[in-house]
């Protein structure tokens, strides 16, 4: 996978960029606040993922302009494809000039993995960032992830509304039944995907923490949820089950006017020689943690879609000690790397065209 040209207009303070990159690393390099980051979502966004920072379609656009406008050539699967993804009123997409009905059906197809500062405090904070990682790397291999999120975050604020109302009024205990069933299906649909995707992921993580670690303390990673759904219950049990668990704590529901269980509630567990890394884990060694899922999510990607992904490091290299900046770059290499810094001067060991951005625009 190599990303041949690259073009954004009106995307954040880009007006209008265009970038041809060498087929290896890439630096993107000027003082913050020039668009270094707002160049690295431009192409992530061809993943069919969410904005990097969670921003609203709206906040993409330049300020005064109606739209923004994103094109990409690049080379996958054996031969040169092109993308391109219109931002303003409905989003559209287009892969080789072939409209898309949704830009989440260029997961797959454009594979790209970001690390940025965020992802290496990834152990250390609380799990709401582990649970995006997860459906961010999911959404990438199975587009209806996407569609499930969407419908989960929707359900999960009616069940709330209903709840609340049910604190007043008894009667509404009819509704909540509705709703719980969906509640069930969406549960079930994303507990299942992200079960999978993590054994996967720590079969990857797992040999590349020993490598970093130097063998010193062994990685292990699992699922936690709050869910009373063992993996090998079957089908048949699941959906009464999980409705006598929601019986189970109802009132505790009522109370918190919120869902208490659920995937929205679950956790990422990982644990270096069976104790929490987030808990009794130096620095140092949650930053190995985070590195080995990082690099276990590349290995995974091109494990399904059968291409290296795209790398985009987010000023991240700075973050790290010379040891783990030599285990990531040496875990990447192969890919098209695309990286940020503000100073590139400490990178003269590093083979690497250079791009200078200023106020949103490549300086020569």
């Amino acid at each position: 996978m190599r990303i041949l040209s690259l073009r954004l207009r009106d995307f954040r303070n880009l007006r209008d960029l265009t970038l041809t990159p060498r087929p290896e690393v890439n630096v993107i390099w000027g003082d913050n606040g020039q668009g270094k980051t707002n160049l690295l979502e431009g192409i992530w966004l061809f993943t069919g993922g969410r904005s990097l920072r969670g921003s609203a379609q709206a906040e993409l656009i330049r300020f005064g302009q109606p739209e923004a406008r994103l094109d990409v050539t690049f080379e996958a699967g054996g031969r040169t494809q092109t993308a391109a993804l219109r931002l303003g009123g409905k989003k559209t997409a287009q892969l080789n000039e072939v409209p898309l009905r949704a830009a989440a059906e260029l997961a797959g197809v454009f594979p790209a993995v970001v690390f940025s500062p965020d992802h290496l405090a990834l152990v250390k904070e609380g799990p709401a960032g582990r649970r995006r990682f997860l459906d961010d790397a999911i959404c990438q291999l199975m587009p209806s992830c996407q569609r499930i999120l969407a419908d989960y975050a929707r359900v999960l604020a009616q069940r709330a509304a209903v709840l609340e109302e049910l604190r007043r009024s008894p009667s509404a205990r009819y509704l909540l039944e509705v709703w719980d069933e969906h509640f069930i299906r969406l549960n079930r649909a994303l507990l299942r995907m992200r079960r999978r995707y993590v054994q996967r992921l720590a079969a990857h993580a797992l040999p590349v923490y020993a490598g970093i670690s130097g063998g010193r303390e062994g990685l292990q990673v699992r699922y936690a949820t709050t869910l009373d759904l063992p993996e090998d219950l079957p089908d048949a049990e699941a959906a009464p089950r999980l409705r006598a668990q929601l019986a189970a704590v109802l009132d505790e529901d009522v109370r918190a006017g919120a869902s208490t269980v659920g995937v929205h509630r679950d956790d990422l567990e990982i644990l270096l020689d069976g104790n929490s890394a987030r808990a009794f884990g130096s620095q140092g060694q949650q930053r190995s943690c985070a590195l080995a899922l990082k690099l276990a999510e590349c290995a995974v990607l091109e494990d399904v879609v059968r291409e290296r992904p795209v790398i985009l490091l987010d000023d991240v290299l700075s973050e790290l000690d010379g040891s783990r900046r030599q285990w990531l770059l040496s875990g990447i290499s192969g890919s098209q790397v695309f990286l940020t810094c503000c100073d590139p001067a400490g990178l003269s060991g590093l083979d690497h065209g250079e791009f200078h951005l200023r106020a949103g625009e490549l300086i020569p």
